[in-house]
Order: structure tokens, then C-alpha cells, then sequence
């Protein structure tokens, strides 16, 4: 998963990012309202963290622009220090999934996150499979037939990004764009590398050798053939 946090506070934002990371997802990051929308409409984001007062376009600006301009909409949860009805009413009018009041404890933030997030996958699940392959939703365990895979932070979020494809072909820049920020993400070979070590990891725990693919020329996906 990808996460959007957009927060003024420098000290916030900091920690919002840190935080989003240490729940085993990317993150990007954005102390404004028109950098956000520049992001927004760049990377596919499944939700993002949005303060109300924010400079150059506010918080529910950006909410409306989210909702009505773009094709694939992320989740919404909306962080702010106002706690009026009228507000929380306003914030889910314009399109916010969800509403949190500031100062707020991180592990009830993190347990909307993750609401949020199961509540947008049909059918509910909390872990994808691919024929022998178990990859947990929240970002801590992966397994190939029963066998735990020891899997870095980077490697789970690509092949999360696999599964997520169901067979189809994940571009490097899809990668890249769901597993680095857009601040630090490197050059393809780093990620020829990651799926390298991936492939090693899965060989070691018995998966076949053609689990994941290469499609020359365009980019990987998950063998059709070992879906079940």
C-alpha cells in the first residue's frame, strides 16, 4: 500500500512518515495543498492523510478536488485540530472517508487505517495468495507453502504490488511509485535488484523457479500458471 500524509506542521509530517513507514508502507509526503495535488495526480495512492489547514489549497479543497477530479480516487482520512460536528459533517460531505481529531493516540490511527483499507478490498481478506504464496495485507509476513519468507520492507511492498496486478505486468515505474517515495526512489537497476533477492527468497522456500516473471522490455508479474 501507498500513503499520501499531508500535514504543515513540519514536526507532524515527520512523524506521520515515519510512523506510516514502521506499518510497512511507502509514503510520500507533502506540506501544502497544491503539492499534494501535484502528487496526487502523478501516483496512485491508497489513502492519504489529510490535514484541514493547510496553505495554498486547504484541506477540503483538496478533498473535493481528489473526489470529483481524478480517475482513481484514494481513501480519505481526514486530521484536524477542529472537534465540531459542523466540521466532522463538512470534512465526510466533501467526500473524506473518515474523520480523526488531533491529538490522537497512533495505534487508534493506525486501526482506522486499516479499516479503511479492508473496507475498500472486495471480497474482505486480510491475505492475498497466489496458488502456495501468503502475503499478509498488513505488511508483516509473507509465506511460501507454510515456509516464512524473511522478506525486507521493500521486497513486501513489491510483491504486494504483484498480487495486486493479479498476473498482469507491473511496469519499474509502477514499482518504483509503490515502493519508494517519490524523494528517494532509485534508478531501475535497484529495482532489478530487489526482485533478484525476491526471486532467491522464494526459490529458498520451495516456490517454482518461474514464479515471478520478466516480461522483457516492459516489466514482471506473477506467473498465471502458479495462480492456483
Amino acid at each position: 500500500m501507498k500513503l499520501l500524509v499531508v500535514e504543515d506542521d513540519p514536526v507532524i509530517l515527520q512523524a506521520l512518515g515515519e510512523l506510516v513507514a514502521t506499518w510497512g508502507h511507502a509514503c510520500d509526503v507533502a506540506a501544502d495543498g497544491e503539492l499534494a495535488w501535484d502528487l496526487a495526480r502523478l501516483v496512485s495512492y491508497d489513502l492519504v492523510l489529510l490535514d484541514l489547514n493547510l496553505p495554498k489549497l486547504d484541506g477540503l479543497s483538496l478533498c473535493r478536488r481528489l473526489r470529483t477530479q481524478l480517475d482513481e480516487q484514494p481513501l480519505i482520512l481526514m486530521l484536524t485540530a477542529r472537534d465540531t460536528n459542523l466540521d466532522r459533517v463538512v470534512g465526510l460531505d466533501d467526500g473524506a472517508d473518515d474523520y480523526m481529531v488531533k491529538p490522537f493516540d497512533p495505534d487508534e490511527l493506525r486501526a482506522r487505517v486499516k479499516a479503511l483499507l479492508r473496507r475498500a478490498d472486495r471480497p474482505l481478506r486480510s491475505v492475498w495468495q497466489w496458488g502456495g504464496l501468503e502475503v499478509d495485507r498488513d505488511g508483516h509476513g509473507a509465506r511460501y507453502g507454510g515456509r516464512q519468507l524473511r522478506l525486507t520492507a521493500k521486497e513486501h511492498l513489491i510483491l504486494e504490488n504483484l498480487l495486486q496486478a493479479a498476473g498482469g505486468t507491473c511496469s519499474k515505474d509502477r514499482i518504483l511509485s509503490a515502493a519508494w517515495s517519490w524523494t528517494d526512489a532509485p534508478g531501475e537497476e535497484s529495482v532489478k535488484t530487489h526482485v533478484k533477492n525476491l526471486r532467491a527468497k522464494l526459490a529458498a522456500a520451495g516456490a517454482p523457479l518461474d514464479l515471478l516473471e520478466t516480461v522483457y522490455g516492459v516489466g514482471f508479474r506473477l506467473n498465471p500458471k502458479h495462480a492456483t
